[in-house]
């Protein structure tokens, strides 16, 4: 659990500011944190089961809804996200997560922060898949100065097959290593 001194100290920083709207779900936020879970983006607004908060750590992102007699907690780590829809229209903008299992539909009335909140979970995705596609035998191929994708040339003194050992466990496959994907609506009419 967190100190809510520092949960406050963490929405300073980014400049969130509830002083009315969103209080019970700020205060929900330090009992769910991780100890060295830092805060990125926090927005106020709606989703299908009423008014909540949508936040982006560097671990995972969090919608909180805190009502007098119940509480929802959604958790979607980045690596279980295969989908981001960005949609801005004049007075608010929605942002779609979507996992294999769920997806997850905000509307928040900041534009420009829920813009912040999903070039940073599109970013959060990215990184998470870069350290998914990591094959276990690189450290040998770069020791012997090879790289994963170069071929074996006749003459060569070290064949790369003779590197990869049968021995070695296989990467497993992930189920939610899927392309991120974009979409928007395009008119018919330009």
């Amino acid at each position: 659990m967190v100190h809510t001194d520092e949960v406050n100290q963490q929405l300073r920083r980014i400049g969130a500011n509830f002083r009315f709207w969103n209080r019970p779900e700020v205060r929900e936020l330090p009992k769910i944190l991780f100890e060295s879970e830092q805060l990125h983006n926090v927005v106020g607004g709606r989703y299908e089961g009423g008014f909540a908060m949508l936040c982006a750590t560097d671990r995972r992102v969090l919608l909180i809804d805190k009502k007098p007699l119940y509480l929802t907690l959604e958790d979607m780590r980045y690596d279980m996200i295969s989908d981001v829809q960005f949609s801005h229209r004049l007075l608010d903008a929605t942002i779609r997560l979507g996992a294999v299992t769920k997806m997850l539909t905000f509307t928040g009335y900041n534009p420009t922060k829920l813009r912040d909140l999903t070039n940073f979970v599109q970013q959060q995705v990215m990184h998470s898949r870069q350290h998914q596609s990591w094959s276990p035998d690189a450290p040998a191929l770069q020791a012997a100065g090879l790289d994963s994708t170069d071929e074996q040339l006749p003459g060569d003194p070290i064949p790369v097959q003779a590197l990869l050992s049968e021995n070695q466990p296989q990467a497993l496959v992930n189920p939610y290593k899927m392309p991120v994907m974009i979409r928007r609506r395009v008119s018919r009419f330009y």
